[in-house]
């Protein structure tokens, strides 16, 4: 019985010494996994300005776990032809009006090294690839589809986070959902909701007053604004055959977001429409 007591208090004695330190290490309690952040789409957009200087697509690459690595971790990655052609092929069945992923020009973008290294003590490393936009259709969807090869230390790679695609999206300080109002000079008003496309770092494509703006009129029913390196005055010219005539006077107003516009268009029964119109970035509604 003796021997017992003195057990059970070796037992007490070491439950409370153990309660008590709030240091104890466990270890590591779950697995080292490997993943690219952003990936649980498939799809990732992101935003890129014209003008900007050393535009990168930068990929994170995480290793999860309870603890931080204890030892430099490389991870392998290449380019994943197949999964842009599968993702194209899927996506084009499933929707008529699907338009095309495509690889960006190899002219276009610098992978030298694929490889990204986790560092010790840390959790994620960055693989950042140059990349430039001269020369691109601004009417086309560029995408970098990245897949996980290998990583030094053979941990598990999450298979439904080991591919991205890498989608640029280019825009500038004028593009965006813009709604106001467009007057037939002289009176009649009409609420307009346009999308204004960046073209460069200062131009943007948009729609003709209330004309369609799917894509099949794309070469007859848009305009092009090219705002001054004021920011202020606004020149207006037909984007490929739309009829359309700057009727001068055209401003842009960086405090309000907002573009007062003037000028005609020849519509399909060949009568000549005078307009004015007036539309503010939903960005600044917002505010």
């Amino acid at each position: 019985m003796r021997t017992n007591y003195y057990i059970l208090l070796l037992i007490v004695a070491g439950s409370i010494l153990t309660a008590c330190n709030s240091e104890v290490d466990f270890g590591e309690q779950y697995k080292k996994v490997i993943y690219i952040v952003n990936s649980n789409n498939l799809l990732f957009e992101e935003e890129y300005f014209y003008g900007a200087e050393g535009n990168t697509i930068d990929l994170s690459v995480y290793c999860g776990g309870t603890e931080p690595t204890s030892h430099d971790i490389d991870i392998e990655l290449h380019l994943d032809y197949h999964v842009l052609d599968s993702f194209n092929n899927i996506n084009a069945i499933a929707n008529p009006n699907y338009i095309k992923k495509n690889l960006i020009p190899e002219s276009n973008f610098t992978l030298n090294n694929s490889v990204v290294t986790i560092k010790k003590g840390t959790e994620y490393g960055v693989l950042s690839i140059p990349f430039s936009v001269d020369g691109l259709d601004p009417d086309s969807c560029y995408v970098l589809p990245l897949t996980i090869s290998s990583n030094s230390k053979a941990y598990e790679v999450n298979s439904k986070l080991s591919t991205i695609i890498h989608e640029i999206k280019m825009v500038n300080g004028f593009s965006g959902d813009y709604s106001g109002s467009s007057r037939e000079l002289p009176e009649t008003n009409r609420s307009v909701q346009p999308y204004l496309k960046a073209i460069s770092a200062n131009q943007v494509r948009m729609p003709i007053h209330t004309l369609p703006d799917n894509k099949a009129f794309i070469s007859t029913n848009y305009m092009l604004l090219t705002i001054a390196q004021d920011s202020v005055n606004v020149t207006i010219t037909p984007w490929e055959d739309a009829l359309v005539t700057d009727l001068g006077g055209s401003t842009y107003n960086k405090e309000t977001m907002s573009f007062e516009l003037f000028y005609s268009f020849t519509d399909s029964d060949g009568d000549e429409i005078s307009i004015k119109e007036k539309i503010v970035n939903l960005e600044y509604e917002e505010d």
